[in-house]
């Protein structure tokens, strides 16, 4: 049986299946592990230097851009909560907005 949460967990995840979606947070995830990977020192000073209030918040909506991105589907409703891809999108967006600016 089914509690309220894992429905509306399983609801959301499912609105959010859908291709333009999963482009945006594939090319979200793709430009902040870009990023990271062709020039680390740059973007750290960007982004005031790679702290646990920075660093962490964007390997995680990386990896959770990567997992939405391919379309990928987490099935316990904890993992589901935990790589919520709006979440990571504002990260994402936050931090590249920071490197470009």
């Amino acid at each position: 049986m089914k509690t309220k949460l894992i429905a509306l967990l399983d609801g959301l995840h499912d609105r959010l299946h859908k291709r333009v979606l999963m482009l945006l947070s594939l090319a979200l995830a793709l430009a902040c592990g870009g990023l990271v990977m062709w020039d680390p020192q740059a973007l750290a000073a960007k982004l005031g230097g790679f702290t646990v209030a920075t660093g962490l918040p964007l390997i995680w909506a990386t990896c959770t851009g990567f997992i939405h991105g391919m379309a990928f589907k987490p099935r316990f409703w904890l993992w589901q909560l935990v790589f919520f891809p709006p979440f990571a999108w504002v990260i994402m967006i936050v931090m590249l907005v920071q490197a470009f600016a």
